[in-house]
């Protein structure tokens, strides 16, 4: 059956060598690369593959020629480049393509009586003709000869159908390996014969040690043939023959190769670099690299088997590396450039030495799975040393090029979605000067998408073989802010507060703003920092007890002159006991005032439209006024929450457990007087309440309040959510979720999904219309729970998949805050190594800008910082707690560079 091939007009190109590793020849790159390296992290961003030849799936092969299955019809598919012509091969179909027009220049009649194409000549140079074996059910004997030029069947051959004798023993049968060396074609067949193509007929030259090899494959250089087999005994053997005489040149064993090895002898050779063996028992791996011209060992490594994925940075995977062992590719030299969990490394046994380490485990595909793997294959070299390299995700697939000496990403293309259906599953590929022909891997795609399996065969056309072409580096400017992968724009630093070295954690860092300036504290020191030039102003010392800490620091709600705090002594007993007063332009401490023995401590400190309210620890409100405290009101109870309600900004609601924590009181109260306007529970507002299970007030809208049913901590017990809304004037419930069985696999910000969002209410933000934005396991949502409506979403998947990580276990945490009046939403991404500040409308929910705190300037903020936000800006504090997550917790190192203990950084905006 002839199939039709998909053409795609083009302009021409000009084609140059890209087999070796050696330098170019031409001026310049031979590959198209942008101007500026591409990151490796989140989608390919440039140009995609430009799309010269298709050719048409053989998929239909089977149901037109009967009900044949997988086990009669072996699919098979490949090409290669001679001169300015792509000969490539599907199943039955033989084709050659003019690489500089994408015109379809022949195919060849060769009749296959109803069996498919086994071997194809793979030349490293241009050639006349080139070998064929066919055959039937994986029996292969026949061969033709077809000439480049015009596709014309030369010769066609069935002597190994007839056995004969040759040097003593059988020869002949079917063709279990064709290699084509110096531009000559040999076959190897089922009796270990090895015959040469003269004229279009095969004609013996030599005998191999045996007739079947586990592999049997050329070393990198392409001057010998090294394979291995059973030999006597417990013992497997390596041959080692030079080429093209096919002449053995030495032989090892199992016991010099693997003496550490008792138990099965199957010795693997890797197709990309033969050199390279490796053995494995039942919890090991073994490999070993020889010298290719003698068989000596070289270097030898082994790793357990379960230790996959969990080598440091610049460290070598070989359990990783096993297990793409064959699709491993060889480097002038002996080096192997291996795929890895997380992306490629290059690599010599010889020395034990890392030449590089890239990691690609960021690079983001379109994927139809909710957990995809991702492979990366190398797949060649240019002459002048650039590796081309294959990304796929049995969705979508992607071309990178990194240098081969260095291993720096200098290029990625993805390939346009209407064109990559059939490459997108660990694709074959050959190089050329201006692109790449690629080719279906059959064994690959009917594993993946077998019957069995949930995944199933994409849809739309699909093809066997597509010849792309690099494109040219784009012209276009990207997108001042982008929606996804990493952001391109970087905070500026402008100041803060430094950590010293040798300090302790206990330093209680944090800011806020009068206003006019920013004020931040660490340690035993209060700091005015200038917000347009970042120039620290003036610094007070809280006490002369060296380890006095900030304990209480409001956020004035107007631009005021003057501030208030609270500190603790450094004895291990002191208390939260001590007020002071602060000029905010001049740093000057105005009053300093300590608490009453039964005031003892301060609990919290509210400021209303400039008055400064002190609440402390026997539930008393005060004002400090003339240096004292004047009792203005008495709380009903000492409040565990306190938030604040965006429809009524004189309404702050309190909650605090009860009956010995079976209930919960919530009060409201109207500041700045603290009058109690009314009170509930929330057995009556929730209708239910468990001991176990603490109740919630959101910091995005106190009037939001929420509990969990069940269990949490078991895996097995069945967790259920529930979340109200009360009416500012009365309490009362307007609006509620009910019970929410806990899912946490809900992905769809079509819908408010109340298990994203209830471990994180301290971080949202809320709007007079009762709306909050909330965060989601994939973004950012603003939500009514009145009108039950979403009334945006954001994804932001692909924005924190992006971010800078390390090797460890890492989790992003979002947190919220409302600038430029309400009109726009501050998020703040970190997960303990990066740091990224982003705005979004608050009416709409677009990205209005995107930035990445550089590295430098974010040590000791990288952790969950407290944030600040200022006109223009942002200050960003360390925490305490989100440290020792990130790093005592999992060992994480922390990184050498300075540590910061407040950072003020500008946010410029992006160009129009």
């Amino acid at each position: 059956m002839r199939r039709t091939a998909a053409l795609l007009l083009a302009v021409g190109v000009v084609l140059a060598g890209c087999s070796g590793g050696g330098e170019s020849k031409k001026d310049g790159p031979s590959l198209p690369l942008p101007a500026k390296a591409p990151t490796a992290r989140g989608p390919a961003l440039g140009p995609a593959m430009a799309p010269k030849v298709l050719l048409a799936s053989s998929d239909e092969l089977e149901e037109t020629t009967g009900s044949l299955d997988t086990s009669q019809v072996q699919r098979r598919s490949g090409a290669f480049v001679s001169g300015k012509t792509v000969v490539g091969y599907s199943v039955d179909d033989i084709s050659g393509y003019d690489v500089g027009s994408g015109k379809q220049l022949w195919t060849a009649k060769l009749d296959l009586g109803g069996g498919t194409v086994c071997y194809v000549s793979q030349p490293d140079r241009a050639v006349k003709t080139f070998t064929v074996a066919h055959g039937e059910r994986g029996y292969c004997p026949n061969l033709a000869t077809i000439r480049v030029s015009d596709g014309k069947v030369m010769a066609k051959s069935d002597k190994l159908n007839d056995p004969e004798k040759y040097e003593g023993g059988s020869a002949g049968g079917t063709v279990n390996h064709l290699f084509t060396v110096k531009g000559k074609d040999y076959l190897v067949d089922m009796n270990g014969v090895v015959w040469k193509m003269v004229k279009g007929e095969p004609e013996p030259v030599a005998r191999l040690e045996t007739r079947t090899y586990f592999d049997l494959y050329a070393a990198p250089e392409g001057d010998v043939l090294i394979g291995s087999r059973h030999g006597d005994g417990k013992r497997c053997r390596v041959d080692g023959y030079a080429l093209p005489s096919f002449k053995k040149v030495w032989t090892q064993d199992t016991e010099a190769l693997f003496p550490d090895v008792r138990e099965d002898c199957i010795i693997s050779a890797s197709e990309g670099n033969s050199a390279w063996l490796k053995q494995e028992t039942a919890d090991k791996y073994y490999m070993v690299q020889v010298d290719p011209a003698t068989g000596e060992v070289l270097g030898r490594a082994d790793a357990a088997k379960d230790s996959g994925g969990q080598a440091d940075v610049g460290e070598f995977d070989l359990a990783s590396a096993s297990n793409q062992f064959d699709r491993a590719l060889g480097m002038p030299g002996g080096d192997t450039v291996f795929a890895q969990v997380r992306g490629m490394t290059r690599y010599s046994l010889e020395s034990g030495k890392v030449m590089w380490d890239l990691d690609l485990s960021q690079i983001q595909l379109d994927s139809d799975e909710e957990y995809p793997l991702t492979t990366v294959l190398p797949q060649g070299v240019t002459d002048d040393g650039y590796l081309v390299a294959t990304v796929s995700n049995d969705t979508s697939a992607e071309i990178l090029a990194v240098e081969a000496k260095t291993g720096k990403l200098v290029a990625r293309w993805g390939l346009p979605e209407e064109y990559r259906n059939g490459f997108q599953v660990e694709p074959g590929m050959t190089l050329f000067g201006d692109g790449v022909v690629l080719t279906r891997n059959f064994k690959m795609w009917e594993f993946t998408f077998a019957d069995y399996k949930d995944l199933k065969e994409p849809k739309g056309d699909r093809y066997d073989i597509g010849v792309f072409t690099f494109p040219e580096p784009g012209k276009s400017t990207p997108a001042a802010v982008p929606t996804a992968g990493p952001a391109a724009a970087e905070t500026k630093s402008i100041g803060g507060l430094k950590t010293p070295k040798g300090s302790d954690e206990d330093r209680r860092a944090g800011a806020f703003s009068t206003g006019g300036q920013v004020i931040a504290y660490a340690g035993n020191a209060v700091t005015g920092i200038d917000p347009k030039s970042g120039k620290e102003l003036w610094s007070t010392d809280l006490d002369d007890d060296a380890g006095a800490r900030v304990c209480a620091a409001p956020e004035p709600d107007q631009k005021v002159k003057t501030f208030t705090i609270a500190y603790r002594g450094g004895a291990k007993d002191d208390g939260c006991n001590t007020l002071l007063r602060v000029n905010a332009s001049k740093g000057t401490v105005m009053d300093r005032v300590e608490l009453s023995k039964t005031a003892r401590t301060v609990s919290r400190i509210e400021v209303h439209q400039g008055a400064v309210l002190v609440i402390t620890g026997d539930q008393k409100v005060s004002r400090l006024t003339d240096g004292a405290l004047v009792e203005q009101a008495e709380l009903a109870r000492r409040p565990y929450y306190l938030e604040h309600t965006p429809q009524d900004p004189s309404l702050v609601i309190s909650a605090a457990p009860v009956k010995d924590g079976r209930d919960w009181a919530i009060d409201a109260y109207r500041l700045p007087s603290f009058e109690r306007v009314w009170s509930t529970t929330a057995s009556k507002v929730l209708s239910k309440v468990e001991r176990s299970s603490p109740v919630t007030v959101w910091r995005g809208n106190g009037l939001w309040i929420s509990t969990s049913y069940g269990d949490s901590s078991d895996p097995e017990a069945q967790v259920k959510d529930s979340l109200v809304q009360l009416d500012p004037e009365d309490g009362r419930v307007v609006a509620r979720t009910g019970a929410v069985k806990r899912d946490y696999l809900a992905n769809d910000l079509g819908q408010f999904a109340l298990t994203g969002a209830i471990s994180a209410a301290h971080v949202t933000v809320g709007f007079d219309d009762g709306d909050v934005v909330l965060p989601q396991s994939t973004g950012v949502m603003r939500y009514s729970l009145t009108d039950e409506k979403v009334r945006w979403a954001v994804d932001t998947k692909s924005i924190e998949d992006s971010m800078e990580r390390d090797r460890k276990a890492s989790t992003v945490s979002q947190s919220f805050d409302l600038v430029d009046g309400g009109k726009t939403v501050l998020v703040t991404l970190s997960n303990g190594i990066s740091l990224e500040v982003m705005t979004l409308n608050a009416s709409s929910g677009k990205i209005t800008g995107r930035w990445n705190v550089p590295a430098k300037s974010r040590n000791g903020l990288q952790a969950i910082p407290a944030v600040t936000p200022f006109a223009g800006g942002v200050a960003l504090s360390h925490d305490d707690y989100g440290w020792d997550y990130a790093f005592n917790q999992t060992g994480r190192k922390v990184p050498s560079t300075q540590r910061h203990d407040v950072g003020v950084f500008r946010l410029v905006k992006p160009a129009a």
